[in-house]
């Protein structure tokens, strides 16, 4: 009989729950003189409820309504190489379909860099995408849908490609789009609901001027007859591409590795430049951006292991002396200063790890030279002088570990010294003391490492020695050209 009593009590509240109701229809459900009934219930818990269930509603026909929009774009655009189905449906499904892209000069700028991206070859999908986008009909919704479905991929690249270049740009059919984040294709479709979707596409394209000036050569190459095979094409393509991740040369310093010159700018204009050393080709210079943290006078130098390993040991291991003509400190695994001939160095010939470490004391004979400009790295790359100055005579100069020796080391750290507070007088005193000093860098200094070899400037077509080899493949055959200067 309790049972049956407790059963009771919470039966009106499973009603309520299953009709969702609010808490107001909760307490006005009971006459006012059931109170016994009225304390029974949790008002609390079961607004908790209810709101869970209609939780639980709402997703479900979210995921009724995601489903529908998807299998409505299955259908509309059946075989047609797209590759974010479900992003697409959920964004057409919000626009109950209707068109993206009614500002054709957004859509005439896009399509343009995309067809850039496509000339340079890092992506057969991509070439595959534009492809179709060319052969479906400009009133046609599919022809919308398929350029929308390129240009998340293109976000999606552009918002990349700065920290991934060195895997995206140095082969062939090496970039794999993915979606970009919702966060940013929010940006874009808010941009397009304020007529702002042109804005929005030209903040995407790269500022760099030779970037630019690059595609149009392209352009007019391939509307004046393909004047340039496919491969010299391609190649300013995809230098091109490899120019869209450096800004125009206004502020910072600039090395592109295979031209062993180095560039510093100061609100647009060239403070110094300099001949430089870049990594050979078993070692080389990585792609990369980051900034300049802070400047070493006199530093000692902590032997990477790979050099250890490879030039360091067997020098040792044929002459323990070494160590004394070049300065070298060597430490045991507990931080013990140790002497050289109390190591049988031919056991770590061949070995790709030794239990020491070694430093090079600071010096005129020190590896880095009287200077040393850090900045973050995660392959502990940096700029550097070096006493071995007859080595910038040279015209190939790809002979350092992946570090850049810098021959105007003591006028670029002048510079930095001064924007520190430094005098001249107080370099000079430092470096004759010969202690290591290290001084944070005062004002923004990005570096730039790149690798261009062709591109166009001032209308002419300039070259450089591809001294990694990274240019040497022919111009894919999946890329169509026609489909190319169609919208380049």
């Amino acid at each position: 009989m309790k049972a049956k009593a407790q059963r009771f009590k919470f039966a009106p509240l499973v009603i309520l729950i299953s009709g969702l109701c609010t808490s107001c229809t909760v307490s006005d459900y009971f006459d006012s003189d059931t109170s016994v009934q009225k304390e029974s219930i949790n008002v609390e818990q079961a607004n908790q409820q209810i709101a869970e269930a209609k939780a639980v509603e709402q997703a479900h026909l979210e995921l009724e309504k995601q489903q529908q929009s998807e299998a409505k774009i299955v259908e509309l655009m059946g075989n047609q190489p797209i590759q974010f189905h479900s992003t697409l449906a959920k964004i057409y499904a919000a626009r109950e379909f209707s068109p993206i892209w009614q500002d054709e000069s957004a859509k005439k700028k896009f399509l343009h860099e995309y067809a850039g991206l496509v000339a340079s070859g890092i992506s057969i999908r991509a070439a595959t995408a534009l492809d179709a986008i060319s052969v479906t009909s400009v009133e046609d919704i599919q022809h919308d849908i398929l350029i929308t479905d390129a240009f998340l991929s293109y976000m999606y690249y552009t918002k990349k490609v700065p920290s991934l270049a060195q895997s995206w740009l140095y082969s062939q059919n090496s970039y794999k789009a993915d979606k970009p984040a919702d966060e940013l294709i929010e940006f874009w479709l808010t941009a397009v609901e304020n007529n702002q979707n042109l804005d929005f596409v030209n903040i995407l394209s790269a500022s760099n001027h030779l970037y630019q000036e690059t595609l149009q050569q392209i352009s007019s190459d391939l509307a004046n007859g393909h004047k340039k095979s496919h491969t010299e094409l391609y190649k300013l393509a995809l230098n091109a591409q490899r120019l869209r991740i450096i800004p125009s040369f206004d502020n910072g310093i600039f090395v592109n590795i295979p031209s062993y010159q180095l560039n510093y700018y100061r609100d647009g204009k060239l403070v110094l430049n300099s001949r430089v050393i870049v990594g050979k080709e078993t070692r080389k210079t990585p792609v990369m951006y980051s900034k300049l943290s802070n400047l070493v006078v006199n530093p000692p130098w902590n032997v990477p292991n790979t050099i250890l390993t490879k030039d360091i040991v067997p020098k040792l291991a044929h002459d323990p002396s070494y160590a004394d003509r070049v300065s070298l400190e060597i430490f045991d695994s507990t931080g013990n200063k140790i002497s050289a001939y109390s190591v049988n160095w031919s056991q770590y010939v061949n070995s790709k790890s030794v239990p020491f470490r070694i430093r090079q004391k600071a010096g005129d004979d020190s590896a880095l030279g009287r200077f040393k400009f850090n900045m973050p790295s995660s392959d502990a790359i940096y700029l550097h002088d070096t006493p071995n100055h007859s080595l910038f005579n040279k015209t190939s100069r790809a002979l350092s570990s992946g570090c850049v020796r810098v021959s105007k080391s003591d006028e670029l750290a002048s510079v930095l010294l001064k924007e520190a507070g430094w005098s001249m007088d107080k370099k000079q005193r430092v470096l004759a003391s010969k202690k290591t000093t290290s001084v944070p860098i005062q004002s923004d200094n990005p570096v730039y490492l790149y690798y261009v070899t062709t591109w166009v400037e001032n209308g002419k077509v300039q070259t450089l020695p591809d001294i990694y080899g990274y240019d040497k493949l022919n111009a894919p055959s999946y890329i169509n050209w026609d489909t190319v200067q169609k919208y380049l």
